[in-house]
């Protein structure tokens, strides 16, 4: 989903706010090629295993038929499954890491001191919150949502996106019912996992391309950060 372009609206915005659109953007960049090189390369696979067919001499015609359809089962989990899945999962992480980068660096530059954090939250939900309730900035709904694709990125990176093998699996299964486009999955053989529909990625970038930007800007007129 790409962005109209504004002339008046660029030329008004600081470093921090172009900066956060740019890794926003190689992300939505990533998904996109990544996507759209999947599709011609599983249709490469099945065009090359079609001539194969063709080039082979099967004795039973039961084996042909089996091996045929094992086959293409093979190249639909391989490109629908397995490659698609992993770069979502890898979108994600970056998507989580962008918002961290971002978050951190105006930590740093707070003009106030941050009371300490608790160790079961995320150091960037924890700054989200901080600013939010100095500034009355409304973004419950935003933080929790954050915090939400947090616990999926730690799925992921920390269990291989495997609901019985993640620690807080309850709580995970709770994070995922309020997240339209990702869900609990049997698609991966090895149990139920993390599904990442198609489409979910892009409109997550979206919505914090709309509000993350922005918070410089009014952090700075309330005086909570060095200029």
């Amino acid at each position: 989903m790409k962005t109209k372009f504004d002339l008046n609206d660029f030329l008004d915005q600081t470093f921090f706010s172009l900066d956060i659109h740019t890794m926003l953007g190689d992300v939505e960049d990533f998904v996109e090629f990544s996507e759209r090189n999947m599709e011609w390369q599983k249709y490469r696979e099945l065009r090359r295993a079609e001539r194969e067919f063709e080039e082979e001499d099967f004795d039973d015609p039961r084996i042909e038929a089996q091996y045929r359809d094992q086959t293409l089962e093979g190249v639909e989990y391989r490109f629908e499954v397995s490659l698609k899945q992993r770069v979502r999962y890898a979108a994600l992480t970056a998507l989580i890491t962008t918002v961290e980068w971002c978050l951190i660096s105006l930590k740093n530059r707070a003009s106030f001191d941050f009371p300490k954090k608790p160790n079961s939250k995320n150091e960037a939900a924890y700054i989200l919150s901080i600013f939010n309730d100095k500034m009355t900035l409304g973004l419950e709904a935003k933080i929790q949502f954050f915090e939400n694709l947090v616990q999926a990125r730690n799925c992921i990176v920390h269990a291989a996106g495997l609901l019985g093998s993640y620690r807080y699996e309850s709580q995970l299964r709770q994070s995922l019912d309020t997240l339209h486009g990702m869900k609990v999955s049997s698609i991966n053989f090895l149990g139920e996992s993390i599904e990442i529909e198609q489409g979910f990625l892009e409109s997550a970038i979206e919505d914090f391309r709309l509000w993350l930007p922005t918070l410089e800007k009014t952090a700075l007129q309330h005086g909570h950060l060095r200029k």
